[in-house]
């Protein structure tokens, strides 16, 4: 398995931290620790205490808890906990994906969910998302177009 280059990967090591004004980032504005600590009485004494071994590959299991609880149907056992969308769309590419398979993909996406799966030999459909109206709208008829019983 060989993926193209991630274009957006390629634009922030070109221009993230030597251009003035950054648009086009999806984050929120960064800040110090001190900063963030500052939010939440008493979380300063916490953090002084945070273990900083290796944890559970699954996740910490109170971290995969509190997971759960915000689920009525969802244990603590069925939670993996990813440090980022990159790891949790391998792990899917990983487990569920083989060659041939047809992956249709929401678009825009982040570019590893259409690319390793192309790079896994899946046919990949993109279905696109239009703007209407001031806001991305999904045609459920594109996505029912898609849904082949093979390669188109």
């Amino acid at each position: 398995m060989r993926p193209s280059d991630f274009k957006l990967e390629r634009y922030f090591a070109r221009y993230e931290f030597d251009t003035p004004y950054l648009l086009c980032c999806s984050d929120c504005e960064s800040m110090s620790v001190r900063e963030l600590l500052h939010m939440q009485a008493g979380s300063q004494e916490e953090f002084l205490d945070l273990w900083l071994g290796y944890t559970k590959s699954q996740g910490n299991p109170v971290l995969r808890e509190e997971i759960a609880s915000m689920y009525r149907t969802i244990a603590p056992g069925q939670v993996l906990v990813h440090s980022g969308a990159e790891e949790s769309i391998h792990n899917m590419a990983t487990a569920l994906l083989q060659p041939g398979n047809h992956v249709i993909v929401q678009m825009p996406c982040y570019q590893s969910l259409s690319e390793l799966p192309s790079s896994k030999g899946c046919w990949v459909s993109d279905w696109h998302l239009h703007p209407r109206s001031g806001k991305w709208q999904a045609d459920l008829d594109e996505l029912q177009a898609l849904i082949t019983p093979g390669p188109a």
